[in-house]
């Protein structure tokens, strides 16, 4: 079985309808789970009521949570959740909590050298000790493991420091449209074009082996060192939640690139799980069983 290590942020998102687990790496974690990976969350809740029922759902979706410890010093995270009129959702993040400080302990190290994979973003290092954390983990990680970084720029939580240390360590970038400008101004360079932005960035960092560009609806273009593989996406009959598309795609490209399966079909199968979640109204949904057979006969599990 597949091991895979989601790390970084861990939340309650505060939405208008109600509250929910949020955070990137519960979303990556959960989709690696439902193809069959074993999925290790690694982060932190407060020893608070939030804390608890974050443990508990992560137990009643059959997660782990032996790398989510329980915080005595700070609380668990929140994230107040707001929607425009077009439906594209801002965050407001509660400052200075327990995923801001995850510990780097012997027992968190010898999870990272025996994973096949890790899933990280920026987010999760907007503080000294998870960044310092994950990068710690990211360098104990075996020489043949992926290292997926699924950008996920929140406004101010990065700056060029933490993106040259989180692209210099990444196997696999994930990139969504909205983000291309940010990239553009860290390397300091002008794209006219997706391809531009990616091939830059293979030529910049030696173990970056791929680069995956989202559009949302209009598909994904997954771009190595040669090629570059094209998918225009999938129609959704009704969209319900945008909440857990890129986790799902994340983990359907993961498990692809472990699985030694044809890129093309990858993009190909990120773009179906993706398009499966938005219909749903959870961010962390069920694959159906028509996604599930597509993803077998696409040797993606």
């Amino acid at each position: 079985m597949l091991q895979i290590a989601s790390v970084g942020e861990i939340f309650l998102d505060l939405l208008p309808n109600g509250v929910r687990l949020g955070g990137t790496p519960v979303g990556t974690a959960w989709y690696c789970a439902e193809m069959g990976a074993q999925a290790w969350l690694v982060s932190a809740v407060g020893d608070d009521q939030h804390g608890w029922r974050v443990q508990r759902e992560l137990k009643e979706r059959h997660l782990s949570e032996r790398y989510v410890p329980l915080s005595e010093k700070y609380a668990t995270g929140e994230a107040r959740v707001h929607y425009d009129a077009n439906g594209k959702s801002s965050y407001h993040f509660l400052e200075d909590v327990a995923w801001d400080h995850i510990a780097q302990t012997p027992e968190l190290l010898a999870l990272a050298s025996q994973t096949n994979a890790v899933i990280y973003s920026t987010l999760g290092q907007r503080s000294e000790q998870s960044r310092q954390t994950i990068y710690a983990f990211l360098d104990k990680q075996p020489a043949h493991s992926l290292r997926l970084l699924n950008l996920h720029l929140r406004v101010p939580y990065y700056n060029a420091e933490v993106l040259e240390q989180s692209f210099r360590r990444a196997t696999v970038v994930k990139i969504n449209q909205y983000e291309m400008q940010a990239v553009a101004d860290f390397l300091g360079q002008s794209f006219s074009c997706a391809e531009e932005m990616a091939r830059a960035l293979l030529s910049r960092y030696a173990d970056l082996r791929f680069v995956a560009y989202t559009r949302g609806e209009n598909g994904s273009l997954l771009f190595d060192r040669i090629h570059t593989y094209e998918c225009g996406g999938f129609y959704a009959d009704q969209f319900i939640n945008p909440l857990g598309c890129g986790e799902a795609f994340c983990a359907v490209l993961c498990l692809g690139l472990l699985n030694g399966a044809d890129p093309a079909k990858i993009n190909e199968e990120a773009n179906r799980a993706a398009c499966c979640v938005c219909s749903e109204p959870d961010m962390l949904a069920t694959f159906s069983d028509e996604v599930l057979d597509s993803l077998q006969k696409a040797h993606i599990i």
